[in-house]
C-alpha cells in the first residue's frame, strides 16, 4: 500500500505543471509559448493595440458613412411620402370643391325656377 501512495503523490506532483486529468495515456497540455512562433508572426502588445485602434477608427468612419447614407435615403423617403400626401389632399380638396360647386349650381337653378314660377303668376 505504501508504494501505491508514493505513485499517486508522484503523479499528483506533476498535475499542477500540466493540464491533464492524471491519465497516463493523455498528453500533457502546455501553455502556448509565444517564443516558439516565427519572428514575423510575433507581435508586441503595443503593436496589437495599435492595430486594434486603427481597426476601430476604420469601423467608426465606415459607420459614419453608412449613417449618412441612411439619413439621406430616409430624407428622400419622407420627402416622397409628404409629396404623395399633399397630392392626395389636393385631389380630395378639388373633389370637395367640385361637389360643392355642383350643389351651388343646383341651388341657383332651383332659385331661378322658383323666380320664373313666381313671375308667371
Amino acid at each position: 500500500m505504501e508504494s501505491a501512495a508514493t505513485t499517486t503523490t508522484n503523479s499528483n506532483s506533476a498535475a499542477p505543471l500540466s493540464r491533464v486529468s492524471g491519465r497516463t495515456w493523455k498528453q500533457a497540455k502546455k501553455p502556448t509559448n509565444r517564443s516558439m512562433i516565427h519572428k514575423s508572426l510575433r507581435k508586441t502588445y503595443e503593436q496589437r493595440m495599435k492595430e486594434k485602434r486603427d481597426m476601430q477608427a476604420t469601423k467608426m468612419v465606415e459607420k459614419e458613412l453608412k449613417d449618412a447614407k441612411k439619413a439621406e435615403k430616409d430624407a428622400l423617403h419622407t420627402k416622397i411620402i409628404e409629396r404623395k400626401k399633399r397630392k392626395e389632399e389636393k385631389l380630395r380638396q378639388e373633389k370637395y370643391e367640385a361637389e360643392m360647386s355642383a350643389r351651388k349650381r343646383m341651388r341657383v337653378k332651383r332659385k331661378e325656377l322658383k323666380a320664373r314660377a313666381h313671375a308667371k303668376h
